[in-house]
């Protein structure tokens, strides 16, 4: 926001604007991760390892669907939903370029919260955190990159404001894809 807002004020209206769709999507997420979170550790605490690998398995499979589900939902809705709110021509072309970016990569946040819900499922919070915290520095090491075009990166204004929020839930999952893998 703060990166936003110095681009100008419909800039800013814009990203509050799709804010609270962005935030549902990741609510969603989390909630579903939460319940994947609780059947992995009721069945770990049954001493049921076979229940608990079906039931991650299962979530992840669950979380690409819930991606593409809010994906093409909250693409299609959100012209509609600036329209409610306001009539100004520029913000509604802002927040839907935002939205465009932001929204087309739900797949990867479901998929994300939920590896890092079972993480949290099997206690190793530790990586959840490191994960979460990789995504927040690097988001916010993108955003005035590709926002302003500093050095070899292009100007992109709002949609920079996007595409630095998507490459960051990219690195997020990366790391905690890699991790899975190597203490497996």
């Amino acid at each position: 926001s703060y990166f936003v807002a110095r681009i100008s004020e419909e800039a800013m209206t814009a990203l509050s604007l799709v804010y609270p769709i962005q935030n549902f999507i990741t609510s969603v997420g989390v909630g579903f991760g939460i319940g994947i979170n609780a059947a992995i550790a009721f069945f770990l605490g049954a001493q049921d390892q076979k229940k608990a690998d079906a039931a991650a398995t299962q979530g992840l499979f669950l979380s690409v669907i819930h991606g593409i589900v809010l994906t093409v939902v909250t693409i299609a809705v959100m012209p509609l939903f600036l329209q409610i709110f306001t009539k100004d021509v520029t913000v509604i072309q802002m927040g839907n370029a935002y939205s465009r970016i932001a929204f087309g990569f739900s797949i990867v946040i479901s998929l994300e919260i939920t590896w890092e819900k079972i993480f949290q499922a099997v206690g190793r919070m530790r990586v959840s955190m490191i994960c979460m915290m990789s995504g927040c520095i690097f988001n916010i090491v993108l955003d005035p990159l590709l926002i302003f075009g500093i050095g070899p990166f292009p100007e992109l204004g709002v949609a920079g404001a996007a595409l630095a929020t998507v490459i960051a839930r990219y690195i997020e999952a990366f790391i905690i894809i890699v991790w899975a893998h190597s203490h497996t």
